[in-house]
């Protein structure tokens, strides 16, 4: 297999983007939200975390011992100059329940950590990190063809054990992310479209709730809260520390890699978008423009078309599927491999994003006309420049198929009437000056709110934005009434809050 160099980020520019820990944390200082580095922690001294640490099974780290930095550091370096009092590594559900509990008691700030992958920075804290990274086992139960996933597991980890069976779980592309925080939000992976999203596999979970009480939860126990976890995002009802799913037999599979040379980009994402529909549940797209070269407003005739996608049948197939595009115009790149289910997932592997960014979401009810196209193409020649080659200017993630098998009230995940998830990133380095950053993120804003007129006012939660206008109902749309009332039930004193956690219901 050849490595695509929208996917295989090179040394170099994994350099340049997020440099060594001591200038990328400044430039994260400098860029981070002054509403998260504003707030005074608590400072509670070593005396106080004492009593945590006197009774704790896994490590509780403190600033200037072997392992902070590493343990403190975010996946989105503009959040790595907001630095936890301490760390709590926790081996075991006890050691989640003596967190909480101390927590709600001493008043200090907190965040949850699983994979550390929060867009918008919300598993970071200036006070105490629970960080459950450690908890990463995975079993699997061969006769009830289940898996146990403990909360700190992330997809490398699932991974690791289930490719020894003929069984997958679907999940995401990225090997870092935790699971915790995937299947919360609902959890997209080129196996949505095929077998529904994660949290559509999900059996029951066990998890602390703000009363330092561990509970276990499914479809018919607790099932107001079962309901909720899945799609209500991560951090909102208490710390997850397992997870049943179900499994899904895997075999054969399809990858592809397309690009097309620039020139006819609104045809070919056209065509790529009529594939996907043509077949909802057979194929998984992601598909994209983009430009050719780092450097001030691109000129059109430099952005180019891409695809990146699974196909759950033969190569044979695939190609006669592919042929409209061909006949728009034929790839300058065409990788398609026929390979086990494994292979291809770790063919489709990605890091991004990583380093310094900004991101913007939308979802796409059926698909993006071509008024909608030229306008997004429009857009990405007015990006201001940067140091960074913008890779994820503009994205259609496909999320129909069995996804929209789910009724939408069914889970807490609302989105079950889109094909496509739209995304835009800007992306920048440490070499970049505050005002160039500033200028990336004003295009974006702007990028984003023109488009508003083509999607849906909906945005998912596992790409949060701290800027996202209406961000509870564009996350939740008509299950945040009951999401709200199950919060309240849970969590009456609002103990897992944070800028964008779901708000209590009023009292009654």
């Amino acid at each position: 297999m050849t490595s695509n160099r929208d996917d295989m980020v090179s040394g170099r520019r994994r350099f340049l983007q997020v440099g060594a820990a001591g200038a990328a944390g400044a430039a994260a200082l400098a860029l981070a939200p002054s509403a998260v580095l504003a707030k005074p922690a608590l400072k509670l001294g070593p005396h106080n975390l004492r009593a945590l640490a006197r009774d704790f099974d896994g490590r509780l780290i403190l600033p200037g011992q072997e392992g902070y930095a590493l343990a403190a550091w975010p996946n989105n370096a503009r959040y790595a100059g907001v630095l936890p009092q301490a760390v709590a590594m926790c081996a075991n559900q006890k050691d989640v329940q003596r967190c909480i509990r101390w927590a709600g008691d001493s008043g200090m700030p907190f965040a949850i950590r699983s994979g550390g992958h929060n867009y918008a920075g919300f598993s970071t804290t200036p006070g105490l990190l629970i960080d459950v990274k450690a908890m990463n086992s995975v079993t699997v139960d061969l006769k009830n063809e289940t898996a146990w996933v403990q909360g700190g597991a992330n997809n490398n980890d699932v991974a690791a054990v289930l490719r020894n069976y003929p069984f997958a779980i679907p999940s995401g592309r990225c090997p870092t992310v935790g699971t915790s925080g995937l299947v919360l939000g609902g959890g997209w992976g080129f196996a949505a479209t095929h077998d529904g999203l994660t949290c559509d596999s999900l059996l029951g979970t066990e998890l602390v709730l703000a009363s330092s009480e561990a509970r276990s939860i499914n479809a018919n126990s607790h099932k107001e809260l079962f309901w909720a976890v899945r799609g209500g995002g991560g951090g909102n009802f208490g710390v997850h520390t397992g997870f049943t799913f179900q499994l899904h037999k895997v075999g054969k599979v399809t990858t592809f890699n397309l690009s097309w040379a620039p020139g006819k980009q609104i045809e070919l994402l056209r065509a790529l978008q009529a594939l996907q529909l043509a077949y909802p549940t057979m194929i998984s797209t992601r598909s994209k423009a983009l430009p050719s070269a780092a450097g001030p407003r691109p000129a059109r005739d430099t952005l180019y078309v891409q695809t990146l996608g699974q196909f759950w049948g033969g190569e044979k197939e695939l190609r006669e599927m592919l042929a409209p595009l061909y006949a728009i115009a034929v790839p300058q790149t065409a990788d398609i491999y026929e390979v086990d289910y494994w292979r291809g997932r770790d063919y489709l592997l990605t890091d991004d994003p990583n380093g310094l960014y900004d991101i913007r979401c939308s979802f796409v009810h059926k698909e993006l006309s071509e008024a909608a196209l030229d306008n997004m193409l429009n857009w990405m020649t007015q990006w201001p420049g940067g140091s960074v080659l913008q890779e994820n200017m503009g994205i259609l993630f496909a999320i129909g198929g069995q996804v929209k098998a789910v009724r939408s009230d069914a889970t807490a995940y609302v989105h079950r009437d889109s094909n496509f998830i739209f995304e835009m990133e800007a992306s920048w380095g440490p070499i970049d000056t505050p005002e160039t950053v500033q200028r990336q993120r004003a295009w974006l804003k702007d990028y984003y709110n023109d488009m508003q007129r083509y999607l849906q006012p909906e945005s998912y939660v596992n790409f949060p934005n701290r800027d996202l206008k209406n961000w509870a109902q564009a996350y939740y749309g008509k299950n945040l009434e009951q999401l709200s009332a199950v919060k309240r039930h849970v969590d009456p004193g609002n103990l897992f809050r944070f800028e964008q956690s779901i708000p209590l219901a009023p009292k009654r």
